[in-house]
């Protein structure tokens, strides 16, 4: 614990460090941006095309020149030490932790029913991660496993309503919250209500022209009546 405690010491300081030169890179820019820009109207206003620089319009836009290099010197040197601060949480995690992984490659290490079950947990994060194909593979040419299409089918489904909400498609989600009602009524959930809220909220957004779809569509907060009786309940985005 101890270890972890220092290095999540060492990362805030990097952060905090980050977040700094953030805020003093973006302060100095503007800052840059703005004289560029007031030199440029002063400069429209005083030149004359058929004339050369003046002396002193040169002698300005050099010192523009000069301080837009230091500038940029300055925030390179200041983003380099950043970099050195980084090192130092990586050496942090080398000094605390030890990094020598060998053991676990040490044949009679992993009992068969040790690897079997670290393969099917591996293989269930693939699955919870969306990377079906990768879990598949895993499956059928490395692990040799044979995983029941009930155990799969949950996480094929959970990804594709992910997908769909991604796409801002609430119907495979509503449709699932349905289905699944009685689960979730005994669970004192109420998901299937805040989808068809939601849902009901869009058509509401859309104006007149889902006027009639939208008052269809509030006969599904029926079942949902006896808890949620009263109108900001159902209306607290409004």
């Amino acid at each position: 614990m101890d270890q972890c405690v220092t290095v999540e010491r060492e990362l805030e300081k990097v952060v905090q460090k980050f977040a700094s030169y953030g805020q003093h890179c973006e302060r100095t820019l503007d800052e840059l941006i703005e004289y560029t820009s007031s030199l440029k109207q002063e400069l429209l206003q005083t030149a004359h095309p058929d004339e050369g620089l003046s002396g002193t319009l040169s002698l300005v836009l050099t010192q523009c020149s000069k301080r837009i290099k230091d500038t940029v010197q300055k925030l390179a040197s200041d983003h380099k030490d950043i970099h050195s601060s980084v090192s130092r949480v990586g050496k942090a995690i080398d000094k605390n932790f030890d990094a020598d992984i060998s053991s676990v490659g040490i044949e009679g290490c992993w009992q068969a029913e040790s690897q079997r079950i670290l393969n099917e947990v591996m293989v269930e994060h693939y699955f919870r991660q969306g990377m079906l194909d990768v879990a598949e593979e895993l499956c059928q040419v490395e692990a040799g496993l044979t995983m029941d299409p009930n155990q799969k089918e949950p996480f094929v489904e959970l990804n594709r309503i992910l997908e769909a909400l991604k796409l801002r498609n609430m119907r495979p989600a509503l449709e699932w919250a349905v289905a699944n009602r009685e689960m979730l009524m005994a669970q004192n959930s109420t998901l299937e209500f805040k989808l068809h809220r939601l849902y009901f909220i869009s058509l509401l957004m859309g104006g007149t022209a889902n006027q009639r779809e939208a008052l269809q569509y509030a006969k599904n907060f029926q079942p949902f009546a006896v808890n949620h009786q009263k109108g900001e309940a159902v209306f607290p985005l409004l």
